[in-house]
């Protein structure tokens, strides 16, 4: 089902929440390879983002790499890819992304495409967040093969405890007041540095998802 903007807007809590799925076969999967180099890059995605366009240009202007993390990542030796499935309106999207975007800016050995919601299906159908839904972002860690090593699905690990916590209690002007307010608070920070231990990880031999 395609979701339109106010519809989308009206959700206001979560980004392409659509529920539980039937587990797709994976034999009928798409090759991740394939769809990385269907994606575009970030500088691309930000010139012809219409929706939330404001909240994307200031955190991407806004946005910097702690020096540990910075280093930590630099360390992790191969080459490295996230294939990110995002839509500019989705806010976890805006809040996550750019700063992503930051870091692969600052490593030389890690690279970033990204693909719309239709073209990326079958991807957040693979890995859905804890309470079962698909959404957006969802990331995925590619080695050099473009092998799944890891993912990182919607928001930081924090955000998204409090959020399945707390949901159900709070309105959807008060759910979106702190989740921005936590947003703000940790930019970026917890968002990297989770994408960084999946990248440690990868090249330890282990997978994150």
């Amino acid at each position: 089902m395609i979701l339109t903007p106010l519809f989308i807007l009206s959700l206001g809590a979560t980004c392409l929440s659509t529920g539980p799925l039937p587990s797709p076969d994976p034999a009928t999967g798409v090759n991740r390879e394939t769809l990385y180099k269907q994606g575009i890059r970030f500088d691309q995605f930000l010139h012809q983002a219409v929706e939330r366009r404001e909240m994307w240009l200031q955190n991407y202007e806004r946005a910097t790499v702690p020096d540990r993390i910075l280093k930590r990542a630099r360390a992790v030796p191969g080459q490295w890819y996230l294939l990110v499935v995002a839509e500019d309106w989705c806010s976890d999207s805006a809040n996550t992304i750019p700063y992503l975007a930051r870091l692969v800016g600052a490593v030389g050995r890690l690279e970033m495409r990204i693909i719309d919601s239709d073209v990326g299906r079958t991807v957040m159908d693979d890995h859905r967040t804890p309470d079962g839904r698909a959404a957006t972002p969802t990331v995925v860690l590619l080695d050099a093969n473009f092998d799944e090593v890891g993912c990182f699905i919607e928001r930081p690990r924090e955000l998204q405890e409090w959020a399945l916590e707390h949901r159900e209690e709070l309105d959807d002007e008060e759910f979106l007041r702190r989740k921005f307010a936590w947003y703000d608070r940790d930019s970026g920070v917890q968002t990297m540095s989770e994408v960084v231990e999946l990248l440690e990880a990868g090249a330890s031999g282990s997978k994150g998802c």
